[in-house]
């Protein structure tokens, strides 16, 4: 063995009698000056070590119990809402919700957003723009819950295919086929609604969880919320809630862009055209995530949005293969957690509206009604397990 070995070890010796030697003596002058200190030091440290551990407990349960108060709330909103905008709110002729019926199918959702808008909002303005498709009857449903239906053209990119000849599906804004939406631009009618100084058009599947009105005292001409939650970078917003000014000028300019990108390209979905139209131009005011909430559990819970198209999910209720029993869903009273008690609430409201408007015939009529599964054949936690 070398001499530099010999060195080497030494010096690592030496090194550790230099540290062994002054942490022994701090240790007996804690255990004899500070007797209590070394036992509490192991104590916070095992402490410290546990309560990381159940971080992520304690932020689930400050969720739950959030959640807890928010399903209180929204049963107090439910049955005194209107009490308090009766003395509180002078309703206003100058604003309005809007929203389209263009399939006898989104006639359901359309009755919930009804209802939930005569629940919680102070203004009691509601036009329903409606196509020659919609059945009488399904019509004077509509008008039962107070929506004002206005028979409008239906518009879509077949409607302005047709207009400007031939098909148009395989350029930049092209859509697979399927998941075109029926008459989703015939909201641009509503552009022309002047004598409203501002107007809420939510989709028919929207429906509201607690009082949103603050909505029409934007200053803004074009308002809606991005596609995504906050901390998820998606540069879009969803057109299921759009808070606008109306104006025959938009109107024809949002017109005329809808016909020059068809014919130069292809037809545009009416998002991504009023997003060029409103984004592009730097006239978008965007609104928390919380008015437009889609697919997951968002807080405050202040809407929720069955968004998706065909073969999409998780599947919109009234089309969904599972559904719940009235019974199930009047009895469902717990906070909401998951998406599939938003579906619950939506049949609570359903079953509810269909006694409180007199709808039970008009129901029982419809391809959508389902005797084995409304009376509890198939319980809803089997299905969809």
């Amino acid at each position: 063995m070398d001499n530099s070995t010999i060195r080497e070890k030494g010096s690592h010796r030496t090194l550790c009698v230099v540290t062994l030697i002054p942490t022994s003596i701090l240790v007996i002058c804690l255990v004899v000056w500070r007797p209590l200190m070394l036992p509490y030091f192991f104590r916070y440290t095992k402490l410290i070590i546990s309560e990381a551990m159940n971080d992520e407990q304690r932020f689930e349960e400050n969720k739950l119990e959030f959640a807890h108060k928010e399903w209180r709330m929204y049963q107090i909103e439910s049955r005194f809402g209107q009490d308090w905008c009766k003395e509180n709110v002078k309703p206003r002729s100058d604003v309005t919700w809007l929203t389209i019926v263009v399939d006898e199918d989104f006639a359901v959702p359309a009755l919930v957003l009804g209802h939930s808008i005569r629940t919680f909002s102070c203004q009691k303005n509601m036009i329903a723009l409606i196509s020659e498709t919609v059945s009488e009857g399904t019509r004077k449903a509509l008008q039962s819950v107070g929506w004002n239906t206005r028979l409008v053209e239906e518009m879509d990119c077949e409607w302005l295919d047709a207009k400007v000849g031939g098909e148009r599906n395989s350029g930049l804004f092209a859509r697979p086929l399927g998941y075109r939406i029926k008459g989703t631009h015939t909201r641009f009618h509503a552009w022309n609604y002047t004598e409203y100084s501002k107007i809420i058009y939510v989709d028919a599947d929207y429906m509201l969880m607690t009082n949103i009105d603050q909505l029409f005292d934007i200053p803004d001409d074009f308002a809606a919320s991005p596609c995504a939650r906050p901390g998820v970078l998606d540069p879009c917003f969803n057109a299921g809630l759009l808070v606008f000014r109306p104006d025959t000028n938009y109107y024809q300019e949002i017109m005329n862009l809808w016909r020059e990108t068809t014919i130069k390209d292809t037809c545009p979905d009416d998002q991504i055209l009023l997003w060029h139209y409103y984004a592009a131009a730097g006239k978008w005011k965007a609104l928390p995530f919380s008015f437009n909430i889609r697919l997951i559990i968002y807080r405050p819970l202040n809407s929720y949005h069955f968004a998706g198209g065909p073969r999409y999910h998780p599947p919109k209720p009234w089309s969904a293969k599972c559904r719940p029993s009235r019974i199930e869903a009047s009895d469902f009273d717990r906070p909401i957690l998951v998406v599939d008690d938003m579906v619950l609430i939506f049949w609570k409201n359903f079953y509810e509206l269909l006694q409180k408007y007199n709808l039970e015939d008009w129901w029982r009529s419809t391809k959508l009604f389902r005797p084995d599964q409304q009376l509890g054949g198939v319980p809803y936690s089997d299905c969809i397990n």
